[in-house]
């Protein structure tokens, strides 16, 4: 029995097949089935992918000397829908193939001392670039939520941001704040589908895009709650939020073997939040010390032991 064109539609939207995906394959793989015209124009592009993803249809007709017919019929056989889809999936295909050819070049000519000298410039740049965008306004005003909330809920998808999610619980915790996280993207729907006025959804995320973080934020907010998000100032996240701490790190370093310098604007942002929290508890310090004493006595207390920790 086949499935539903929609339904085909949304799984290759989600998951392309393997080997289907990177476009200049494709366009080698149908080389053999093509037209005179068509076959012109697929070379054309394959020579100079490039060129091909800035310049307008008009302008790579001429250059290919073939026609505009022809190069959205070569379009279609692509699965695109036109020549601005196959300009779309040129560029980002040509930047994926950039980042894993940088970061060839950087795995064979790093050594031990490179890769620490280029983690902490590029930890210091990242925390001193979300310092100077900080807005002090806001981070008071989602403090003043942290404090009033019942409860507070943090959530992240993927990688670095999941790992935030719960170091955000890790911190507020010490504080007697009430908090848990999850990155399970039904558990996320489930929790704002229920949420209170009197809980606060605490969001990290690199894009502000994940669907179960946006789709959550709505509920949540639907049902009286307030959202703080650290994300990218525009997204739709951020446009679901009451509160946005905005994290745009511009030329972030995307190679696959060095971690992304949004992360370290993110825990800078989560420890500014805490700390500006901990300040305005009345009981704060006092939790600390309860804890300090706790585990200092369970292996003895050392002079430089974090508080709390």
């Amino acid at each position: 029995m086949k499935k539903p064109k929609d339904s085909q539609a949304r799984q290759s939207k989600i998951l392309p097949p393997r080997g289907r995906a990177n476009i200049l394959d494709r366009l080698t793989n149908i080389l053999p089935r093509l037209h005179t015209a068509e076959e012109q124009a697929a070379l054309a592009i394959l020579s100079e992918p490039g060129w091909v993803a800035e310049n307008s249809i008009k302008a790579f007709a001429e250059r290919a000397n073939v026609s505009e017919p022809t190069i959205m019929r070569l379009s279609r056989k692509l699965d695109l829908r036109g020549f601005s889809a196959l300009k779309r999936r040129l560029t980002e295909d040509l930047i994926i193939a950039k980042m894993y050819l940088e970061a060839e070049q950087v795995s064979q000519s790093s050594s031990p001392s490179t890769v620490v000298e280029a983690l902490l410039r590029s930890a210091v740049k990242s925390m001193e670039e979300s310092a100077m965008k900080l807005d002090v306004e806001v981070l008071e005003r989602a403090t003043n939520l942290l404090a009033d909330a019942d409860m507070v809920y943090c959530f992240g998808v993927g990688g670095s941001s999941a790992l935030l999610a719960e170091e955000a619980v890790n911190r507020l915790f010490r504080l007697r704040v009430n908090a848990e996280a999850t990155a399970d993207p039904y558990r996320q729907r489930m929790v704002a589908s229920i949420a209170k006025p009197s809980d606060l959804f605490l969001f990290v995320s690199a894009t502000g895009r994940p669907s179960s973080l946006v789709e959550s934020a709505v509920l949540a907010r639907s049902n009286g709650a307030s959202v703080i998000s650290i994300t990218a100032p525009g997204s739709p996240l951020a446009e679901h939020s009451n509160e946005l701490v905005g994290i745009e790190i511009i030329d972030d370093e995307v190679y696959f073997n060095l971690p992304s310098r949004t992360r370290y604007s993110q825990l800078f942002v989560i420890d500014c939040l805490s700390a500006t929290l901990a300040a305005r508890l009345p009981d704060s310090a006092e939790n600390l010390k309860s804890i300090r004493t706790t585990l200092g006595a369970l292996h003895g207390v050392t002079k430089f032991q974090p508080i709390g920790d």
